[in-house]
């Protein structure tokens, strides 16, 4: 495993430029850092407002809700295709048309020739019994009265011809119509009253249109139908005609001829809807849409957004024009009054663009997911507002968090065009969310964060329901939707931390707490290479963590930074003193400037271990920090006695003994740097007495203000106060005295 490179010569500390020309410079690369920062927020600005403004002022209403007032037209007219209506009107006409009848007449022409062959047998036969076997087993049931009527108009040739005649004439409706039998319809078509029918091998452009009453059997066969009267019509003797349907009507029970044409059927009656234009209703200005305290159901959600729908055809320029410019200046005073608050509590974001750039990109993102779900069921348009509200407070803090959620709020709101109440519940169950959200340690928190909201969300949704009157199974189902969205947040949160620690630059609890595993490659070799400066690790991280924890700052962070800062040391472990055990000096037989390079040097090379092993960048601002641009004050000295004992000797520069910097930027880096210091101070104290400790600690915390070290860090002198007197009492409590045990005699 490599542990770094040899790395180039440092160049020497110099004093900064201060010509006309490095001051215009400075001035004008600070002037084009001031305008991207703006040109960013502008961009944002301008891309929130598209979003806001989305395809025109927003549909509002929602099913199930009740208005609290009438809903009446708002535009001059609309047309409006009611479906029902049309689906009806088309149904009537489909039901109109007849079912499609396939007829085979030929179990009625079998009953014809059956029946002609009996008026041709009767002149033959005497008696009934002289009939032939078929016909009397066919015709089981022939009254004598009728045998007796069918010998007298069958009495000559003549007579015989006529009457068969008059059969085929008297048959022929009954085989052109059919007879239908009692499973020929489908139970849809049961209750159809006409049919129409064609015979078989004939084009369906051939049927004809046939009442039930000439096809149903039970209806042919009463005396009072039409197809009885025909059948009797078409002899000369009525009395004939009767008994010959009396024993025809038997027969036509167990004849059937009608199928169900369904094909057919289906095609004329689809073709009977095509014909029906569109049912359209006008509604006029004025006219009542929904009434008031009436639940919005299907056929009002459709008649508003129809209603909608034309007053955004309607929308004229200058009122398109109007309604931009409002979202604008309200989306660029949100905007305003975050940065307002940004410059004065968080000026290190106020002027890093990189920073306000991901800011910016995190609110148009929310907005734009936003705008995707507005139009949707499901209440998921607080899940972009959690997330960013939630990746906000890890990233920076809870305060600015709530500052930029409120901003989200109000702009998802006018994006939903909702109320008051749809604000109070994202802003509230969001804020239950964020100011629960301070150190993120375990993977457990952010679901407890999503939670918590989820809680809010729940409970703020059923106060503003009950209070606007709302249903009881709207309310439930709004609260349900929203409280789960919430709580999936804190996951979909927790499975993306990496990610957001990766683009916002952060390190959290969990992954600090990964990094000061002992196991980590980087502690282990620190371990074995230079186990003195692991033991100063230890001691300082230790120390540095109640300080932090004394006035407030990130107190993981310093412990665990404070593991790795002189990870630089274990490339040249034997030129730091705590690594030195009665070794001889290597410095000896060095120039102090050699020695304050090699010395100085290990700064850089901790960097350069940090970035080769992926270390977090706050991490390595902490190795790159901890020493800021302090003196090397022992080689400096030693350099300037040399100087002065050498006449020929060249003048002594103090610039060319200071530690590159930067000099720290955070309070994590300042209490890093006050602890690295009074630990290795501590160690040359020949008796570690309580004033002893106290004296020097104080002398180093001094020198060091006095040196400007902490100009850039924010501490103030009651923070630098309180991070004294923790460091004295943690140094004095490695120091304490123990009670002399009196010798053991031996036996």
């Amino acid at each position: 495993m490599s542990f770094g490179k040899r790395r180039p010569k440092l160049p020497r500390a110099s004093l900064r430029d201060f010509s006309p020309t490095a001051l215009q410079q400075g001035r004008l690369a600070r002037r084009r850092d001031r305008v991207a920062r703006l040109a960013v927020v502008g961009l944002a600005v301008v891309a929130v407002s598209a979003l806001v403004y989305g395809p025109g002022p927003p549909f509002t209403f929602r099913l199930g809700e009740r208005p609290r007032r009438d809903i009446r037209v708002n535009v001059p007219e609309f047309l409006w295709l009611d479906p029902i209506k049309t689906t009806s009107k088309r149904q009537a006409e489909a039901d109109g048309v007849p079912p499609s009848m396939v007829n085979d007449p030929t179990p009625l022409r079998d009953v014809a020739e059956r029946l002609d062959d009996l008026v041709e047998a009767v002149p033959k036969a005497a008696t009934p019994e002289a009939l032939p076997d078929d016909l009397r087993a066919y015709w089981s049931t022939i009254p004598p009265t009728l045998l007796d009527d069918l010998r007298s108009a069958t009495s000559t040739p003549d007579r015989l011809k006529d009457l068969r005649r008059r059969l085929a004439t008297a048959f022929e409706p009954l085989i052109r119509d059919g007879v239908l039998g009692p499973s020929s319809l489908t139970r849809q078509e049961e209750s159809s009253r006409a049919f129409l029918i064609r015979t078989a091998g004939q084009d369906p452009s051939e049927s004809r249109t046939v009442s039930l009453e000439r096809v149903l059997r039970e209806r042919m066969v009463r005396p009072d139908g039409s197809v009885y009267a025909d059948f009797v019509a078409a002899f000369e003797s009525p009395r004939l005609g009767q008994g010959l349907f009396a024993i025809l009507a038997e027969k036509l029970a167990g004849a059937p001829t009608l199928t169900l044409d369904e094909r057919t059927t289906a095609e004329r009656r689809e073709e009977a809807r095509r014909r029906v234009g569109d049912v359209l209703v006008t509604y006029k200005r004025g006219e009542v849409l929904v009434e008031q305290d009436k639940q919005i159901g299907p056929e009002h959600l459709i008649l508003l957004e129809k209603e909608h729908e034309t007053a955004l055809a309607d929308l004229g320029l200058d009122a398109k024009i109007r309604r931009a410019g409002s979202i604008v200046v309200l989306v660029a005073t949100l905007f305003l009054l975050t940065g307002v608050y940004v410059a004065r509590h968080e000026p290190k974001l106020a002027s890093d663009l990189k920073r306000i750039a991901l800011a910016s990109g995190l609110i148009v993102a929310a907005m734009a997911t936003v705008r995707l779900l507005a139009d949707q069921p499901w209440n998921a348009e607080l899940v972009p507002v959690a997330i960013a509200a939630m990746v906000l407070a890890v990233a920076y803090n809870p305060y600015f968090a709530l500052t930029v959620t409120f901003g989200l709020c109000v702009l998802t709101t006018m994006t939903m065009g909702a109320g008051i109440d749809r604000f109070l519940v994202l802003m509230g169950g969001t804020a239950a969310g964020v100011l629960t959200l301070d150190e993120v340690r375990t993977r457990t928190k952010l679901i407890k964060v999503g939670a918590t909201a989820a809680v809010g969300y729940f409970l703020l949704t059923w106060a503003a329901g009950l209070f606007q009157d709302q249903a009881t199974g709207v309310v439930l189902r709004d609260s349900l939707w929203r409280g789960g969205w919430g709580l999936m947040a804190g996951f979909f949160l927790g499975g993306s931390l990496p990610f957001v620690e990766m683009s916002f630059g952060i390190v959290t609890g969990i992954s600090l707490l990964e990094l000061g595993d002992v196991t980590h490659p980087l502690l282990q070799e620190l371990v074995r290479r230079a186990p003195g400066t692991h033991n100063h690790s230890i001691t300082v991280g230790s120390i540095a963590e109640a300080a932090a924890e004394r006035i407030g700052a990130d107190a993981l962070l310093v412990r665990i930074g404070a593991y790795f800062h002189d990870i630089g040391k274990m490339l040249k472990p034997h030129y730091f003193i705590e690594n030195v055990s009665g070794a001889a000096n290597r410095h000896a037989n060095l120039a102090p400037a050699m020695s304050t390079l090699i010395i100085i040097g290990h700064v850089k090379d901790g960097v350069d271990l940090g970035r080769q092993h992926h270390l977090p960048e706050p991490i390595i601002d902490l190795i790159e920090q901890h020493h800021g641009t302090t003196l090397v004050e022992y080689f400096y000295h030693e350099a300037t006695r040399r100087s002065v004992a050498n006449p020929d000797g060249a003048a002594v520069l103090e610039s060319a003994f200071r530690y590159p910097g930067p000099k720290p930027q955070t309070r994590e880096a300042a209490i890093l740097m006050v602890s690295d210091c009074v630990e290795s101070a501590s160690r040359t104290l020949s008796e570690p007495t309580p004033a002893r400790i106290e004296g020097l600690v104080r002398d180093l915390i001094e020198k060091r203000l006095r040196d400007g070290q902490f100009d850039e860090c924010g501490l103030t002198l009651r923070e630098i106060g309180e991070i004294r007197e923790s460091l004295i009492k943690s140094i004095i409590g490695i120091y304490h005295v123990r009670v002399r045990y009196p010798e053991q005699r031996t036996a």
